[in-house]
Order: C-alpha cells, then structure tokens, then sequence
C-alpha cells in the first residue's frame, strides 16, 4: 500500500519545491487589454487535453517564488497551423492553510522543432493570474485579449509564483501533476534561458513521465474553400 501523504523535496539553489501526494472566483490583471472577437465561421476551436487525465494524486505543493520558479507544459500543434491561444486551464490542488497563496504570472513561449526546448517569449505583456481559493478545481483563465500567437510548431505555457510582500520561502497555489508517456514538462529558475530542462520527473515506471496538469483552448484558421 502506498502511504497517504508522500513528501518529495526538489531543491533548485535557493529554490524549495514540495511534492504532497493526497487523496472561483479568482482574477486575472494586466494592463492594455484589447478586445478580441473570434469569428467561429472564420476558427475552428481545438482542446488540447493530452497529459491531463490524473493518473497519480501528486501536487506541486509548495514553490519559494524568490528564485523565479518557473513550471511549463508543452503543447504540440497537432493540426500544424498557426493559431491563436484563447483560454489556459489550470487544474490546482488543494492548498495547505499555512501557505500565502502568492500571484500566478502566464508565460507564452515558442519552442525548437527539433528539441522541444521553449524558445523566445510569445506575449508580450505581464499576465498575473490571482488565486482566492485554497480548494481543488479547474480554473479557466481568457487570454484572448493578450493576442498570443499559437505557432505551428506549437508553445509552452508556463506557470511563475510570484514574490509576496513578505517574501515568502514557501506559498501556494498547489498544481496537480499527473504521469504521461511523454516528456511534456520543462522547468527553469532565475529567469535563465539556458536553465530549461525536462527532467521534472517521478515515476517509477520506464517511458512514463510526470507532469504538469495544463490545459489549452487554440483557434486555428478554417482553410479557405473557393
């Protein structure tokens, strides 16, 4: 039998990261939102859910913001044509009473054909996601507004805890985590290109990976019928 809460301690530097494993009003701030309309007879509306099924009750329990954690799934165009990114959805855990809730900051990014690495950043404002719930739940956040291109070669969206005012070691949300057949997930801190890697993983089992719970909403271009 497997015990009720498993702590796992990942230390990046100065970073802290805590994996619990346990059987909405939030908003969303930035500034210069522009209005978008999405014609549905001009998109075809596509759901990426690869990764999301739970398949272990892990959570990504605790994060020091002050070394610019940085979590992101990577989503793989399927249909290889340019898009535009309309809703991310971010399935957290339930959150320990003790810990700050702290901002959340969206982050954009391409990524290499070849390697899947992310590359240079695709929004090019500030998206801060700010959580009031300590409950388990899906969170569907619009980012419509923000005009962020979905390449053909796919994105990583990813997930930073911001610094609080007191400068907290150690603050929630939780995120959930789940094991999948592939390598989805990449992680960096101080804010350093070069520091992404996908070796964010707890499995035991050979080809299966653990990641991130992140959903993604894309409109893609309906081809043009003459």
């Amino acid at each position: 039998m497997m015990m009720n809460k498993i702590f796992l301690i990942l230390l990046f530097l100065h970073s802290a990261v805590c994996y619990t494993q346990e059987l909405k009003s939030d908003t969303l701030s930035a500034t210069n939102i522009k209005a978008v309309t999405i014609n549905s007879k001009d998109y075809e509306k596509i759901e990426y859910s690869y990764g999301l099924k739970q398949e272990i009750n892990f959570k990504l329990a605790t994060v020091n913001p002050n070394a610019d954690y940085e979590l992101g799934l990577r989503f793989k165009n399927t249909s290889k044509k340019n898009g535009r990114i309309s809703n991310v959805i971010l399935f957290l855990h339930k959150s320990a009473k003790n810990l700050p809730l702290a901002n959340l900051e969206l982050n954009f990014y391409k990524v290499d054909s070849l390697t899947g690495r992310p590359l240079e950043k695709l929004n090019t404002e500030q998206i801060i996601f700010t959580p009031t719930s300590r409950k388990r739940g899906s969170f569907k956040i619009n980012v419509e507004g923000f005009n962020i291109h979905f390449p053909a070669e796919g994105a990583l969206v990813s997930v930073k805890w911001l610094p609080t005012e007191e400068y907290n070691m150690q603050v929630g949300p939780a995120i959930r985590l789940t094991n999948y057949k592939e390598r989805l997930t990449y992680t960096r801190y101080n804010n350093d290109p070069a520091k992404w890697g996908n070796n964010f993983n707890f499995s035991k089992k050979p080809g299966v990976y653990t990641n991130a719970m992140i959903g993604l909403e894309v409109y893609i271009k309906r081809r043009t019928v003459n």
